[in-house]
């Protein structure tokens, strides 16, 4: 079979991406107030937002309703041939129904509009046709006119389908600046992703402490101070007073630079050894930050102590830990 060239086949693409683009540009030319009042509706909501649509535009309802999901506003997928057998009834009175067609004629979504309206929820329709039985049943019209499909049959859903995502996007995203959603609140409801790790963990998850804390007392000799970093597997020992505070660190490469030198005995205390004004965090920093600096630094580092405000030695944070937590 004959293709062309590549400059042929490259043509193609760039051409159907320009016609999404020109659709997408046409459309925000055409936003009306219209937009603002939906999201202004959903914003006061004491109920959720529901969000439907059949084939291509169900697909994109489902995306638009994880996006609220995650960032703040209540909402949720609902199939409309499921609804019309049984699962309508989680809708209520107080829930917004965000239907989406581009013709606003699909007989699924038509055969749902008696039982929105008799539940009392509002709805708010997203649709190219303002003709359509859809968009004349709706309290809020959303138009989304599409100026022409990339499809060069002009039949399957594509600038039309980048709209209505697009549109659906903004929206997620001015009610998340109406609901003052900020980073936290984002990190609470994606705890397993690695943004959610980077907005949440902090270096009191991920360090060594209790038991697995490395730690002598400057008086302590050699091999005490070997043993400790040896049992302890990260490299390094924080050395503390009476009162269980950071006076210094004792790492690998003190060690390493101190036995060139010859400077080591059994009788060598800590003391004699420990950095005593080694790089370290406070307790509560997020971790992600944290290995940044570590990894950035003029001259990186691979552990350091975290300690309090006080500068209690509280535990020791590793390249190697806070890598494994997924960070990167």
């Amino acid at each position: 079979m004959y293709f062309g060239t590549m400059n042929q086949t490259q043509e193609k693409i760039l051409k159907a991406v320009d016609v999404e683009i020109e659709s997408l540009n046409k459309f925000r030319d055409s936003l009306d107030i219209r937009f603002a009042e939906a999201v202004e509706l959903i914003a006061e909501s004491q109920g959720k937002l529901i969000l439907t649509g059949v084939g291509k535009s169900g697909d994109i309802a489902k995306k638009i309703a994880s996006t609220m999901t995650s960032t703040g506003t209540r909402a949720i997928f609902l199939h409309p041939t499921d609804a019309m057998h049984g699962d309508a009834g989680i809708i209520t009175s107080q829930d917004i129904v965000l239907a989406i067609g581009k013709s606003g004629e699909s007989d699924e979504l038509i055969s749902l509009l008696p039982t929105i309206k008799a539940i009392g929820a509002k709805l708010i329709s997203m649709t190219a046709n303002a003709e359509s039985r859809l968009a004349k049943e709706s309290d809020i019209l959303l138009l989304t006119p599409v100026w022409k499909e990339a499809c060069p049959l002009h039949l399957a859903p594509t600038s039309s389908t980048t709209i209505a995502l697009v549109a659906g996007d903004a929206m997620a995203m001015a009610l998340m600046e109406i609901k003052n959603f900020k980073e936290d609140n984002f990190a609470l409801y994606h705890p397993a992703g690695r943004l959610g790790k980077r907005l949440s963990l902090s270096i009191d998850d991920v360090m060594r402490h209790g038991n697995e804390l490395p730690k002598v007392f400057p008086e302590d000799e050699l091999n005490k101070v070997l043993e400790e970093i040896t049992a302890k597997l990260v490299g390094a020992t924080g050395v503390v007073d009476e009162n269980e505070k950071l006076i210094g660190i004792i790492t690998d490469f003190d060690l390493r630079k101190k036995l060139t030198k010859g400077g080591l005995t059994s009788s060598t205390k800590a003391k004699d050894i420990m950095n005593p004004d080694p790089v370290y965090f406070f307790s509560g920093r997020k971790a992600y930050d944290v290995l940044i600096e570590m990894e950035e630094r003029k001259r990186p580092i691979s552990v350091a102590p975290v300690i309090s405000s006080e500068n209690r030695f509280l535990g020791m944070i590793s390249l190697h830990d806070l890598l494994q937590r997924g960070l990167k």
